[in-house]
């Protein structure tokens, strides 16, 4: 049982070995490039009256299609956490 259990630890953590710096690499290459127009949306949607998940959701969208507008091809989740660094960049700063 032991044996088994590392060889299944063993083969995860190769797994990750290879796949970890590909996703880390397509993170933050996508986040760098769609990371200054997340601050500009926000910075926007902070003006206004709105409640924080009609924010959110607008700046999701507004995102999304400047990305694909841009040709860049994103997640939801990489949507999402570029929103979120777009905001506690903000509030770190300002």
């Amino acid at each position: 049982m032991k044996n088994l259990i590392a060889k299944l630890l063993g083969i995860t953590q190769s797994v990750w070995g290879f796949y970890g710096p590909l996703l880390r690499n397509f993170v933050v290459t996508g986040a760098s490039a769609l990371l200054p127009i997340a601050l500009e949306i926000v910075r926007s949607l902070a003006q206004t009256d709105k409640t924080g998940a009609q924010k959110r959701a607008e700046a999701i969208e507004a995102l999304r299609a400047s990305a694909l507008a841009q040709g860049i091809s994103v997640t939801e989740s990489l949507i999402r956490f570029t929103i979120e660094s777009a905001v506690q960049r903000i509030r770190i700063k300002e």
